[in-house]
């Protein structure tokens, strides 16, 4: 019998051949000129997901294409994945520069291994994306996050660094051994590992009002587990604070973001595409995690005097509101706008967070630390920062007309939609909350003496990457109306 082997599609795959091919040639020109310009360096990184962003306009995503056989596809949500990744990656190598050209750890700097381990995690990224079964799915997860877990230990001569990716990485191990575990489980319930095919054997087995398979139960409990650890979800958030405050800060800025994105991703893959018959009893479980979340995430965050730490526990608040906004599930059909919701606030999200991150990143080249005492009176010594770092925490915040705001109505209204009025509620609530430690450092930048004078120093590129998240943050929710009317169409590719 003979065997004849399908031909890929490989027009499918020229967004993440852009980024491996961008990988290869920043190693390439590293052993070549052996300690080249890191301006070149950068210069290569950002082009590289500039050149695939563009390249997202190559294929025709109404389609749904697969390749691989089901294993990888060219679907709307692939597409919004895809592009708040690059988005995320090209604003991250923008605020990186500083970091890697001031050689504020000259023994720990290695800026090509840098640039690609954060490509790799970005390339990862898209794979969850466009992940059809398991096996993608958790190849894009363990990419993403093993580059990561090497960018936290990047100033690896700090211990504080080594120690948020020690536990970075033995939590994430444990994770997707409980992930994995899950999955086998739902491959023995099924007998596939396609997601598409998953969700059919399901609609057969599952009857509604009927008792669910205990194996099907464990398998969905496993599941949450792995996935909740992933995006930081209480109570699997332990790493969260110690390795964005260890991480160096642009590593801290990308964590912050892409890992979220994958995570999320995955969530949806796997539940709203492989379980959605199981949805009755995934939404209350989300519903319960996304109310945990955001309440512990807010309420620590108050008692943080560092910065980073502060953004990490802001981080786990802003996992429970887009957990709050997979919670409002219903049909999956067109009009249901709880996935969307959370693209969106994942694409606010990157700015927002990416460019507060960018400010304290700015502060430290110029030889400040990463305490609240650190900015007093920033104002007085740097009006356009201290303009720059309020607008973030006021969008952050959620307040109109900023991006953040936005990001947070249409999770409202998706849950008011759906008829999870408490969500709503708990979300309100949580925002006033929050909006102590946000706009405590608001006050202290601009009601506070200086604490002393800033060093000089020259940052053109960073400066370039905060301009950018600024204008984004202040302009894009008057304008959402594309984004809206893509990440609305996920409901054709995950139904």
């Amino acid at each position: 019998m003979s065997v004849r082997l399908a031909v890929p599609d490989w027009s499918l795959l020229v967004p993440p051949l852009i980024i491996v091919g961008t990988i290869v040639l920043l190693l390439i020109v590293d052993a070549v000129l052996r300690r080249p310009p890191a301006r070149l360096l950068l210069t290569l990184a950002f082009a590289g997901q500039v050149l695939a962003l563009a390249s997202l306009w190559t294929i025709d995503w109404a389609q749904g294409a697969t390749t691989f056989g089901q294993s990888y596809r060219a679907d709307w949500f692939a597409l919004a994945v895809a592009l708040v990744a690059l988005i995320a990656g090209a604003l991250s190598v923008l605020v990186s520069a500083g970091y890697t050209e001031s050689g504020l750890d000259p023994e720990g700097i290695g800026q090509a291994e840098y640039l690609s381990l954060l490509l790799f995690s970005v390339l990862g990224t898209m794979l969850v994306g466009a992940a059809g079964d398991f096996i993608v799915l958790l190849l894009g997860l363990e990419m993403s996050a093993v580059a990561v877990y090497a960018l936290t230990a990047f100033a690896r001569r700090r211990v504080t660094s080594v120690e948020g990716a020690l536990k970075y990485f033995l939590l994430g191990a444990f994770a997707s051994a409980i992930l994995i575990y899950g999955m086998a489980w739902v491959y023995g319930s099924t007998g596939s590992i396609v997601l598409r095919d998953i969700a059919e054997t399901l609609r057969t087995v599952v009857m509604p009002g009927q008792p669910l398979d205990p194996a099907l139960l464990l398998a969905l409990l496993l599941l949450a587990v792995g996935l909740g650890f992933k995006i930081a979800a209480v109570p699997f958030h332990m790493w969260t604070p110690d390795a964005y405050q260890g991480a160096p800060t642009p590593v801290s800025a990308y964590m912050s973001v892409v890992p979220k994105v994958a995570g999320f991703a995955a969530v949806a893959r796997v539940l709203v595409q492989g379980l959605q018959p199981l949805s009755e009893q995934w939404t209350g479980l989300l519903g319960m995690l996304a109310a945990i979340t955001m309440i512990y995430g807010n309420v620590v965050a108050i008692a943080q005097r560092d910065l980073k730490r502060m953004l990490g526990y802001s981080a786990i608040g802003h996992t429970g509101y887009m957990l709050a906004g997979l919670a409002a599930f219903t049909t999956g059909q067109a009009g249901d706008r709880s996935v969307g919701s959370v693209l969106f606030y994942l694409f606010a999200y990157t700015f927002m967070n990416i460019g507060a991150f960018g400010v304290i990143a700015w502060l430290q080249e110029r030889g400040l630390g990463t305490t609240l005492d650190d900015i007093a009176g920033l104002a007085g010594r740097a009006p356009l920062a201290a303009l720059t770092m309020a607008i973030f925490m006021l969008s952050l915040m959620g307040m109109p007309p900023l991006l953040g705001f936005y990001a947070k109505y249409y999770v409202i209204l998706a849950l008011i939609e759906a008829g999870q009025l408490w969500l709503a509620v708990a979300i309100v609530v949580m925002s006033a909350v929050s909006a102590f430690f946000y706009l405590r450092v608001v006050t202290r930048m601009y009601f506070e003496e200086p604490a002393g004078a800033l060093q000089p120093a020259r940052t053109p590129v960073l400066g370039l990457g905060l301009a950018l998240t600024t204008l984004a943050t202040l302009v894009l929710g008057l304008v959402s109306s594309p984004i809206l009317d893509l990440v609305q169409r996920w409901s054709a590719a995950l139904a």
